[in-house]
């Protein structure tokens, strides 16, 4: 009686591991997050499909955009543009990020061009 158990239960355990190897993207989500390497301008990113029809609008603060289940995806990145006559608030936040971003090297240079420039 207990090696019938047991050969009903290999038999479960079989067809459970075929299933579990065949469907495994079934069961998951896909979804896909962008890391932001220019961190004082914001990228816009469009998502199509194959036929090219648009699918949304991000940008690369957005987390965790849900990937449709449609096949091919094509992603398109375009940098936001701040011209400082039209937007001088978002170009003073910009430069402001940028000098936090690189106020070391700024430093560095700055202290350069004294000693290069030194008057004795």
């Amino acid at each position: 009686m207990a090696s019938h158990k047991h050969t009903h239960f290999l038999k479960a355990f079989g067809i459970f591991l075929i299933l579990f190897l065949c469907f495994p993207g079934v069961m998951a989500v896909q979804t896909v997050s962008f890391a932001d390497p220019d961190a004082t301008v914001h990228k816009d990113i469009f998502m199509f499909n194959a036929n090219g029809s648009l699918l949304g609008t991000y940008n690369t603060t957005s987390n965790g955009i849900e990937l449709p289940e449609t096949g091919d995806i094509l992603f398109t990145l375009k940098p936001a543009y701040s011209n400082p006559l039209d937007d001088p608030a978002t170009f003073l936040d910009n430069l402001i990020g940028w000098l936090e971003t690189n106020a070391l090297t700024l430093i560095i240079l700055a202290a350069m061009a004294g000693l290069l420039f030194k008057r004795w």
